[in-house]
């Protein structure tokens, strides 16, 4: 398939993409419920209002893909064309809102509970992402420049968080601690070579999205982190 910079992710055959592979459009949105909650939690914690709230879980949910969309020259950004997506976050973030304004006591005594829940759900939204970003770009280039999918898959997979954490004035966790690109990394390898050796896309993308949602699991309850040199 040629080339088409300049053109929106959600034309031609991308935006067929999501019919033709079902199970893909059904993984992202799992992705941005997931991320939506992460940068909802987030947002709460460091008190911000009902549309600060609302605003970092839509920046985290598609946050990557807009910085995907934008590297491979793809205008509009599809988070401003699918408003799906946005409403799925939206939707997300409300419900995680009311429920915490309801049960305020039961957060405040289970934060170290909740804290393991949203580790859950960003490591599933990072492993989704990954995925799905590295399809998006075979969709788009083929499978002739793996450099280019996995930089796609990683930037998708780590991108709104990334947002995510300089917004609420804190040092990204891809840049300190408890492995997280690399998680995403490895799984965007390791999606290329499944589907390169042949392994069917529906098989490929499960068994990636479990990888590295297990390995950032196991990096946060383990702390596995990447060498440091502190001054």
């Amino acid at each position: 398939m040629s080339c088409r910079t300049g053109t929106s992710p959600t034309s031609g055959s991308i935006f067929k993409r999501s019919f033709r592979y079902p199970e893909m459009f059904w993984l992202e949105v799992i992705g941005v419920i997931a991320f939506g909650i992460c940068g909802a939690m987030a947002a709460m914690e460091r008190g911000a209002d009902l549309f600060g709230v609302l605003f970092l879980a839509v920046i985290t949910a598609l946050g990557g893909g807009v910085i995907r969309d934008v590297l491979l020259g793809w205008f509009p950004p599809r988070m401003f064309t699918s408003y799906a997506y946005v409403a799925i976050a939206v939707a997300s973030a409300l419900l995680v809102f009311l429920d915490a304004c309801i049960r305020r006591e039961h957060y405040r005594q289970n934060r170290d509970k909740l804290d393991s829940v949203v580790n859950v759900f960003d490591a599933l939204g990072l492993g989704v992402f990954t995925v799905s970003g590295v399809q998006m770009a075979i969709d788009q280039y083929g499978m002739g420049n793996p450099f280019l999918l996995v930089l796609m898959g990683m930037t998708t997979g780590i991108g709104g968080g990334m947002l995510r954490d300089v917004l609420i004035d804190a040092m990204p966790k891809v840049l300190r601690k408890r492995i997280y690109a690399v998680a995403s990394i490895v799984g965007a390898i390791g999606y290329y070579l499944l589907l390169r050796f042949g392994v069917d896309q529906t098989l490929s993308t499960i068994i990636i999205t479990v990888l590295i949602t297990a390995l950032r699991i196991l990096a946060t309850v383990f702390k596995w982190n990447m060498p440091q040199a502190k001054l």
